[in-house]
């Protein structure tokens, strides 16, 4: 039989408990007259609350790359080989981009390292 929960089902949950939290720490703030507070609470609660909901990962999925949190339970073997073609390279030296650095397109549209196409020109 094929389960009708989710991969992350337990994450949802722990989402929607957190989300309900900080519903009721928004209100409470409110309540105090404590404006900002009740404002980022309330903030935080709908971001969760909405993440939890809905069925689009385009929330979680770019944070679990930036991360390398492993959302699909692989062995962390296979993950490296497959992350290490994934991975996005400089077209004029040939060595990873990794986040942080700053790249810029060359005359032909390639991605290469800002200092590589200074370097060039």
């Amino acid at each position: 039989m094929d389960s009708t929960q989710s991969d992350d089902g337990n994450g949802r949950i722990a989402r929607l408990v957190l989300a309900a939290g900080l519903g009721a720490a928004a209100l409470w703030s409110l309540r105090k007259g404590k404006r900002l507070r009740g404002a980022l609470a309330g903030v935080g609660a709908a971001a969760l609350g909405y993440s939890a909901t809905s069925d689009a990962d385009g929330v979680t999925e770019p944070l679990a790359e930036e991360f390398d949190i492993d959302a699909t339970g692989e062995s962390d073997e296979v993950e490296s080989d497959a992350a290490e073609s994934d991975h996005l390279r400089c077209a004029a030296c040939g060595e990873p981009i990794v986040a942080g650095q700053v790249r810029s397109p060359n005359e032909d549209g390639e991605t290469v390292h800002e200092s590589c196409l200074e370097a060039t020109a």
